[in-house]
């Protein structure tokens, strides 16, 4: 049975899609092949703007497969189901959301429909933000009135940090997170040019200084993420306490 690791957030712009391929490749690189020499990862692209599948048609070589799930709404249910042992899922940016619904806050508009479908799968979700505060909003959005509601585990991440404009940025957005009670990791994904190139993942990039520094955040990340991701209540025995609606 696979696991399925979702990477959400409903701001659009913050490296949902490049956080999806690179921990992919990080897995696969580690899990190397199954006995039949094929990957044993996939990347599945929910989001209907393709950016993972645009992303990974330009690189020469894919440590993993890629799946398009963006209009198998029915299909995502047979994910676990799949060969794989593990599934990264890169997804859509916006959706319509009732945080007075209940455990089920999405709309039926067709990015709620994949994202429902989607967290019923997900064994973790990365939430990916940015050390802005336009970005903070969304970001509450997606924990509190979708991740908690449907009892989802989840960690953020920090990314497309520029190291130039200072610690204190990092500290203030971790500040935030820690303040809600939600887990934030320790490891901040930096920007780097070699990773906005898009033509290789981080496990292809060459050894030398700037480009092994910028593999080192993805291995870090998939390595803390996969020893401190959230249970769901039901694995721990314990009931998610309804989430602080905030005005």
């Amino acid at each position: 049975m696979a696991e399925v690791h979702v990477t959400a957030n409903r701001k659009g712009g913050v490296g949902k899609s490049l956080i999806t391929l690179n921990t992919g490749a990080v897995c696969a690189d580690v899990c190397g092949p199954g006995p039949d020499g094929k990957p044993v990862v996939a990347v599945a692209s929910a989001d209907p703007q393709g950016t993972a599948l645009w992303r990974a048609a330009r690189l020469a070589e894919l440590p993993f497969d890629i799946l398009d799930i963006s209009d198998d709404i029915e299909d995502i249910a047979h994910l676990k189901s799949l060969k794989y042992e593990h599934i990264f899922v890169d997804t859509p940016g916006w959706a319509e959301i009732n945080p007075d619904s209940g455990r089920d806050p999405l709309g039926d508009d067709k990015y709620g429909r994949i994202l429902r479908a989607l967290l019923d799968q997900a064994d973790d979700v990365i939430v990916p933000v940015l050390t802005e505060p336009d970005c903070y909003e969304p970001t509450w959005q997606t924990i509190e009135w979708v991740l908690k509601p449907m009892n989802v585990p989840f960690q953020l991440v920090i990314n497309n940090w520029p190291p130039a404009e200072g610690q204190v940025y990092v500290d203030a957005t971790r500040g935030w997170c820690e303040d809600h009670g939600w887990p934030v990791a320790r490891t901040v994904i930096r920007r780097y040019r070699v990773h906005t190139n898009a033509t290789k993942v981080v496990t292809q990039y060459h050894n030398n200084k700037v480009e092994l520094q910028a593999r080192e955040d993805f291995f870090r990340f998939a390595l803390e993420h996969r020893m401190r991701s959230t249970p769901r209540p039901e694995q721990i025995g314990a009931q998610a306490p309804a989430p602080a609606m905030e005005a």
